[in-house]
């Protein structure tokens, strides 16, 4: 079977090398350059020809969205990787060619499946597949439903959601008990039962998770 080609574009040296390690890990995957500036990366993919280029946002001397813009039209296709992006920024980039967007938390096998749904002509977004374009800028553009629906369907109480919603705006622990009249020990309380009940294992995944179901009615990413 032939191997997918990668080339890593990250400034971080130690996130490079696990990255390769994990990535050489698997049977079908070789990564054949990596480089830690942005105004290298274009000179490098031309040269390699890589299958897939895995991208980091923020890269000194050119940021990934400005490598976007110098691939052009390039055969390789990119996976952004960041720990936050914006979701008009994340609309730009897949109206710019990007195939994908994982986040740095991601899990070992949400980053492999990545890979693969790209390969086999799929978008990515966060988590999971998304067929075509068109879809892929709606499941950025808009929730998947109602808060309402959806804090049912993951049993979050009402006063989790109120905490939710205030964790999403970007507030702290003493900020969120000082508005809802509680102590800051059952704010962690209920920030415990959020995670738990959603999986989310820190705020920013779980502000990305309340927006792609629609627990939030708009995307605040900052």
């Amino acid at each position: 079977m032939a191997k997918t080609c990668i080339v890593i574009a990250d400034d971080h040296a130690l996130f490079r090398s696990g990255l390769r390690k994990l990535l050489e890990s698997q049977p079908h995957l070789s990564v054949v350059g990596e480089t830690p500036s942005g105004d290298e990366v274009a000179t490098l993919v031309k040269s390699l020809k890589p299958d897939i280029l895995l991208l980091d946002v923020c890269l000194p001397r050119l940021s990934g969205l400005g490598v976007l813009q110098q691939l052009g039209s390039s055969s390789t296709r990119v996976i952004l990787l960041t720990a936050n992006i914006e979701n008009s920024d994340a609309i730009q980039a897949l109206q710019w060619g990007i195939h994908g967007i994982v986040l740095k938390n991601a899990t070992t096998e949400s980053v492999f499946r990545s890979i693969d749904a790209v390969m086999d002509g799929q978008y990515w977004i966060f988590s999971r597949g998304v067929e075509g374009l068109d879809n892929a800028v709606s499941r950025l553009s808009a929730p998947e439903s109602t808060g309402k629906t959806q804090s049912g369907r993951f049993r979050l109480t009402q006063r989790e959601m109120v905490v939710l919603h205030a964790v999403v705006s970007g507030r702290a622990n003493k900020e969120i008990a000082r508005q809802c009249c509680i102590s800051e020990q059952t704010v962690k309380h209920h920030v415990t039962n959020i995670f738990n009940k959603t999986g989310a294992s820190s705020r920013l995944e779980l502000t990305l998770f309340a927006i792609e179901h629609g627990l939030v009615e708009t995307p605040p990413l900052q």
